[in-house]
Order: C-alpha cells, then structure tokens, then sequence
C-alpha cells in the first residue's frame, strides 16, 4: 500500500470554501506558502497574530484568505460600516491588498480602498454605500473617521500590514488613534488584531501590550543568524560613476532580462533622479516613471501597464518598494546603496517573490564601497562584484530570444520585405566597396518573381545586413564605445597587474609599470586598488593607450599584465585616494606616495626580491 504524503500546503488541510480555492487555482496557487498555513487555523479562529515575515513571502494572502473565507460562511446583507479594516503605509500597497481581496471575494463581499492624493467624493460615496471590507492609508482613514463618513463601531478584524515602513514613515500616531478609536467602549468585543511586519522596532511590543490579547501567536519565520533578505535572491554590485550610469543601466537590463516577459525595478534615490534617467537617450525606449510627483490617476495606470508587460522598466523611488507584487520581476536595480538597511531588504525583496528567482543588483562609487560592506554585514548577505557587460554580454543574452522572435515570422510575412532587404544588401555592398553585385535569380530565397531581385548581393552582404539588423534589436546600432569592466567608465580600458610576491605598497605598481611604459601613460592610471592578498593590483587607463600596452609590454615570469575581464576580490580600503581628475582616484598627483622620490625609498629599501627590480621584462597576456 503506497501512502501519498500530503504537503504542510495543500488545501484539503484547512477548512476553506470551494469557491476560493476555484479563485485561487486560477491565480495559479496550488497550495499555501508557510507563512499562509502556519497561521490559518490561528487568524480563522479569532486569535490575535504578531506575524514577523520577509518580503515576498505571501504576507497578502496570509491575513486575506482566512477573513474572506470567515466572511463567506457569516455573509449576510451587505453591512453599512466595514466589518475589516487593513492600514498600509502607501497607496500602492493599499491598492495591491485591495486587489488581493478582491480576487478571493465572491458576489456581494465588496472591498473599498481609501487614500489621499484623489478627490473623496468618490470614497465617501462607496462608504455610505456599505461594504465589508476596508483597505486604507492611515492619513485618509483619519480624515474620513473626522469627517463622519467611516464608522468602526462594527469592525471585528484589524489588520497592520508593514507595521514597521508605517513608523519609520511617521505614521505612529496616526495608527495609534485609529486603534484607540476601534477599541473604545462603545464596542461591545475587542476586535481581532493582526500585525505584519519584516522587522521588530519596540513600537509593536508596545501596540501588543496595549491592544493584543494575552493568548497573541508571536510567530517569527525570520531566523536572527540567517540572512534577511530573499533567500532567492542574487545579489550583486557593480562600480558605475555618475556620468555612465544610464548607458550602464540599459546594458545591465539587456543581459539581466532577457526573455520579452521580464520585468525591472530601478530604485532612485531622488524623484529628479528617475526622471532624468527616463529622459536619457539610453533608458528613454522602454521605461516608465512612478513616483509621488506623479499625479494619482497616472501612477495606477504606469502600475497597471507595468504588470501588464506593456513595457520592461519601472522608474521609481522609495513609493514602490513596499508590498508591491508585480510579476516576473526578475530585476531590482538599486542606483546607489541605501543608508537605511530595511531599504534595500524591501527594495530587493521586490524580485524573487513566491519562489521564483530573482536578481538584486546596487551601483555604488568608490565613495560608497564602505556603504555595502555594511549592508552586507547588517543584512547577512555578500554581494558578488561584477563588471558592466560588454557588447559580447548583450548579444549573447539576447541572441536566444531574437532567434525565437526572428523564427516565429511567417514566410507571407517576411517575403514582403525581400526587395527592401536585397536593396539594403546592395547599399551596404556598394558603401564597403565589395564589388559590382552579380545578377541572378531569387529561387533560394523562396520568390517566384525575378524582377523583385534583379540583383543578387554575395552572402557575407546579406550576412552583413542581418548584422545591422540584430544590432539595431539589440540597442546598439551606434558605435561600440570602449568602458572600464572595472569601474565601467566610457573611455577607459580596465587592466591586472598580476605578480608573484606581496607588494607592501601601490607605489610598486608605478615603477613596475615605468619599467616599459613613458611617463604620460602611467600618469593616467585611475582606480588603482590591490587584488586580495596584495599580489596584484587592478587599475583603469584611458583606451586610446590600448594598442601601444599591448605591442610594448614584453614577457617575464615576475608579473603578468593582462586585460581585466572579470573583476577580483579587491582589499578593502578605508579610504579612496583622488587625484585631479577626481572621484575616480586619479593617480597623477603623486603627492599621495606616487612619486618617483616617495618611491625610490620603498623600492630600494628591500621591499622586492632584487631579480626582480633588475627585470626588464615582463609578459603581456591578452588571452
């Protein structure tokens, strides 16, 4: 006799209608997530709940799908003063509860949603109206109780959804009052309490003294020595000055959301931020803006499109980075490390939501590098540096999903575009100058009609033309612009100095390079750090010096030099030192321990074997 294990999940465990279950298996949801059926029996049966939960793991549904299912089985007339009320901190996160109920609700439970920024005419209409169900920002809820029009006498169920965003947000006091005005004596039972929240501030222990029942279930599905983000999320983190961050972004979004159902979240720090970028040549084509300068009625329709994959990128600032569940989010870009922990835990929890996988990546500065050792230390997670991609990145992501675009054209389709592609084909022989083009007949195209092809261009023409074509899919029909895969700076070309002994300085670096290379050149090195260990450095040089370091740097065993493709673990420094260029740590101004003079009295004090200070030759790898 087989015995089939049920899963923890699965439905038949719990007492809920069969019309719910219908709704949730077309939401494609086959069973419950842990922290929905580890406190379903708890919520259905009345008790009070302080639930502490990470992102993205199905908080929503947890509180929803118990009090709808309660709401069924009692459903009587619609009540003419909500029998549930649930406060967010956004209006974003008010409408996302909102629909949550609503698609678990059956004919005659109606769920209203209030909050500012839109005239209240409409609100309070739906308030006299009755209904059962209300999803609120503390701010409206306030003015609507003042104004007379929502009355709490009758709610049973108090829901706080993201406790811990509406007191960072301000909103204590608000929330305290609206309690105190649903536990006031003029209700005859205390209502059922439930609070939400990723992280614990004493603001709660102190609600749950106040207003919570003794027999209150304190669950926490949040492991302190674990990390508490997504445990499906990746993170990493990408060097990206100022000035390259929107060519640079665009990039990263090819290679990171490759298939045409993928989704992006770019987090800015400032509303001036994200409209510049959504101006800018790079990020222009496919992106969308929300924020709060965003008039109301705008930001649901760009919310709206953007589940609706009517494009790829969504703009915005701290507005969306709570509670939001967008699908196939596979991306979270965050424009500069945030100084607030909690932050970036929300902002990457956007991506990697009810067990799908997901992306978290955060530009930063050299300025920043101590910010994301912090939130790698505070958040228990380790970022993997990487570097901006290259053309060969993009076109490799891309490639798969072009070929399945390019294949699925029907032949009546294409075929209309065959004269308009020889003549392409032809211009672009006549402009390389490969030759007079031969006539021929068209059979191995598939057209009847010769005349539509009185000239046949040679294949690598055609082979040309579809290149053209493939690059303009791709975003990169300009020239291909040479960046730094170390700090993806436009112009510069990233290089490792590889050697086989500790240096005790960086002043090393300069005499090494001086061995083989005038003094112009090595004046520009930028971005010089050691490679972990201190057996190498890694440093930026302008690209037009590219052609002159490879033909001039001969070969030894003592150091390597080599193009830098893929960048290392780096030391850890508590400070960056900046030249006259700038930011970037140019390392012209020798005042810094880059002279010859400051560093003749380290060189020859001892500090390297002395085969290799009498070397004079050392090897270039490119491979």
């Amino acid at each position: 006799m087989v015995i089939l294990k049920v899963s923890p999940g699965d439905f038949s465990n719990f007492n809920i209608a069969d019309v719910i279950i219908k709704k949730l298996h077309a939401r494609n949801i086959s069973e419950l997530f842990p922290v929905q059926f580890k406190t379903y029996d708890t919520i259905s049966s009345g008790r009070d709940a302080v639930v502490l939960a990470r992102t993205g793991t199905g908080k929503t549904l947890a509180f929803s799908l118990p009090l709808v299912n309660s709401l069924i089985k009692g459903q009587g007339s619609r009540p003419s003063t909500p029998v549930v009320l649930v406060l967010a901190p956004t209006r974003e996160l008010v409408t996302q509860i909102a629909t949550d109920f609503e698609s678990i609700c059956v004919h005659g439970i109606k769920v209203t949603s209030v909050y500012g920024g839109v005239p209240y005419k409409p609100q309070c209409d739906a308030l006299r109206q009755g209904t059962h169900i209300v999803v609120g920002a503390p701010g409206r809820v306030i003015d609507l109780i003042e104004k007379g029009v929502l009355k709490l006498s009758s709610v049973r169920h108090v829901v706080l959804d993201e406790v811990d965003r509406m007191l960072d947000m301000g909103f204590s006091k608000d929330v305290e009052s609206i309690l105190s005005e649903i536990y006031s004596s003029e209700n005859s039972e205390k209502p059922q309490t439930l609070l939400f929240s990723a992280t614990m501030p004493s603001w709660v222990s102190e609600i749950s003294k106040s207003y919570l029942s003794e027999d209150t279930l304190h669950l926490s599905l949040i492991d302190e020595q674990e990390t508490k983000t997504s445990t499906n999320v990746t993170h990493l983190a990408l060097l990206c000055p100022y000035e390259s961050r929107a060519a640079t972004l665009s990039d990263v979004i090819k290679v990171y959301c490759k298939s045409r159902e993928s989704r992006c979240i770019v987090f800015c720090e400032r509303k001036n931020d994200a409209d510049e970028l959504s101006t800018s040549d790079a990020m222009s084509a496919d992106c969308h803006v929300l924020h709060g300068g965003v008039p109301q009625e705008k930001r649901e329709l760009v919310l709206q499109k953007f589940r609706d994959g009517k494009y790829r990128t969504l703009l915005t600032t701290n507005v969306a980075a709570r509670g939001l569940d967008v699908p196939n989010v596979d991306l979270v870009i965050q424009c500069h490390p945030p100084r607030d922990i909690e932050d970036y835990i929300h902002r990457s929890g956007r991506t990697g939501r009810a067990d799908r996988s997901g992306t978290s990546i955060c530009f930063y500065t050299y300025k920043e590098r101590g910010m994301l050792s912090r939130i790698e230390n505070m958040a228990g997670i380790t970022f993997r540096r990487i570097s901006a991609p290259t053309i060969n990145d993009i076109t490799a992501a891309w490639g798969e999903e072009i070929s399945k675009t390019l294949s699925n054209v029907s032949k009546s389709t294409w075929s209309t575009f065959v004269p308009l592609a020889l003549s392409i084909a032809n211009q672009l022989a006549q402009n390389s100058k490969t030759g007079k083009v031969k006539k021929d007949s068209c059979d191995d195209l598939g057209v009847d009609d010769d005349k539509t092809c009185d000239r046949k261009p040679k294949s690598k023409d055609i082979l040309r033309a579809l290149c053209c074509a493939l690059a303009c899919l791709s975003g990169k029909e300009g020239a291909v612009e040479s960046r730094s895969a170390l700090t993806a700076q436009i112009g510069k070309t990233a290089y490792k100095l590889e050697l086989n002994f500790i240096a005790r300085s960086k002043g090393l670096a300069f005499a090494t390079l001086r061995n083989h290379l005038p003094e112009n050149i090595v004046n520009s090195i930028q971005s010089l750090s050691f490679i972990r260990g201190k057996m190498g450095y890694v440093f930026d040089l302008p690209s037009e010096h590219d052609e002159f370091v490879k033909s001039t740097w001969p070969n030894d065993a003592q150091a390597k030099l080599s193009l830098l493709s893929e960048i290392p673990e780096l030391e850890e420094e508590e400070s960056f030192y900046q030249g006259r260029s700038g930011n970037y740590g140019s390392w012209q101004s020798r005042s810094n321990g880059g002279s010859r003079q400051s560093f003749k009295r380290s060189y020859n004090s001892g500090t390297c074997n002395s085969s290799f200070r009498n070397s004079k030759s050392f090897k270039f790898d490119n491979s």
